[in-house]
C-alpha cells in the first residue's frame, strides 16, 4: 500500500514544505496558493484582524476638542468635558467594542490623558421624573449646580447611539469585574440608572452648597440616584485592548462616625470619590 505522506508528517511534524517534493506536496501547494488567495482579498476588503485593530484604535483614539459653552469657570449643560479622578490620576473612559449585558459596555479609568473619543463625555440635564429635591429649586440656565440631576453621555463622535453612564445594585450576576462593587457601565436606555447628582465633596458643608454653581477643575461627589452610592475609581488593575487601566465602580468611601446632636463630624469622601470636570487642557505655558 502507497503511503500519500511521510511518517513524519502523519505523526504531525510540519518541517517539509511543498517544495521540497516529499509526501503530498501538490496538495500543501495548492492550499498555500489558497491561503495566500484568501489573505489578499481579506487585505482588499479591510477584514484582516490587524486592520480592524488598527481602525478600531483610530476611531477612539481620534483627538477631541473640550468646547465649553462659556469661560465662566463652571460647568454648562452641553460642554464636552473629562472626568479626572484623584485617586488614579487618569480619566473616565469607555469601549465599545467590550459589550457587557445587553446593550452595555465597559467603563475604566485610563491613564491615556489626552482629549479623544473614549475619554470625552457631554453634560445633559435629566428630562425626566425627579424627587422632592428638584421642586426645591427652579433651574433655569444652562450651569450645572450642586444638587441638580444629570446625565453623562459620550462623545457623538464615538457614534454609541447616545450611550450614557449608569450603575446597577448589585447582584449574583450584576457586579464589577475584580472588586466586587456595584457595576458602573455605559448603556443605551434613558432610565433612572443613569440619573446622578453634582454633590459638594464636604459631607458638612452639602446642604448649604446645594443650588450653587458647579465650577470646573475642582474636586465634586457624583451620586448614583438609583443606589445612593458614589461613582469611583480605585488603583484595582484592569486589563482590556489599551492596555493596563483602573476599574470604575459604584461605591461611597467614607469613614463611619457616631453622630452628635448639634455637632458636624461628618469626614469627607475619599480620594476614589473624587471627580473633576475638566473643560480645557492647561498649555506648557500654564496657561487653559
Amino acid at each position: 500500500m502507497e503511503f500519500l505522506y511521510t511518517r513524519q508528517q502523519m505523526e504531525g511534524f510540519k518541517g517539509y514544505q511543498s517544495k521540497v517534493k516529499i509526501g503530498n506536496w501538490s496538495e500543501d501547494l495548492e492550499l498555500e496558493a489558497a491561503k495566500l488567495k484568501s489573505y489578499l482579498m481579506k487585505k482588499e476588503r479591510g477584514e484582516l484582524k490587524c486592520t480592524q485593530a488598527e481602525d478600531r484604535f483610530a476611531h477612539a483614539l481620534q483627538p477631541a476638542a473640550l468646547n465649553p459653552r462659556s469661560n465662566d469657570g463652571y460647568v454648562h449643560f452641553g460642554d464636552i468635558i473629562m472626568l479626572f479622578n484623584q485617586a488614579t490620576d487618569g480619566c473616565l473612559a469607555c469601549d465599545p467594542q467590550e459589550p457587557l449585558q445587553e446593550g452595555t459596555f465597559a467603563t475604566t479609568s485610563t491613564w491615556y490623558t489626552e482629549p479623544c473619543s473614549r475619554n470625552t463625555f457631554q453634560i445633559v440635564p435629566w428630562q425626566g421624573r425627579g424627587d422632592k429635591k428638584d421642586a426645591m429649586f427652579d433651574f433655569r440656565d444652562d450651569i450645572v449646580h450642586f444638587g441638580q440631576k444629570i446625565q453623562i453621555k459620550v462623545n457623538p463622535s464615538l457614534g454609541a447611539n447616545e450611550s450614557v453612564l449608569a450603575s446597577y445594585p448589585r447582584t449574583p450576576t450584576s457586579f464589577s469585574r475584580y472588586s466586587r462593587n456595584l457595576e458602573v457601565v455605559m448603556q443605551d436606555k434613558n432610565n433612572w440608572n443613569s440619573v446622578w447628582e453634582v454633590q459638594y465633596l464636604d459631607p458638612q458643608f452639602k446642604m448649604e452648597m446645594e443650588g450653587q454653581a458647579v465650577p470646573t477643575n475642582a474636586p465634586v461627589a457624583l451620586l448614583h440616584c438609583g443606589t445612593h452610592q458614589h461613582l469611583a475609581s480605585d488603583v484595582i488593575k484592569y486589563r482590556n485592548d489599551y492596555g493596563t487601566e483602573y476599574e470604575v465602580f459604584g461605591k461611597s468611601f467614607s469613614e463611619v462616625v457616631k453622630g452628635q446632636l448639634g455637632v458636624r463630624e461628618r469626614t469627607m469622601l475619599g480620594d476614589c470619590n473624587r471627580w473633576c470636570f475638566v473643560t480645557a487642557i492647561p498649555s506648557e505655558g500654564g496657561q487653559e
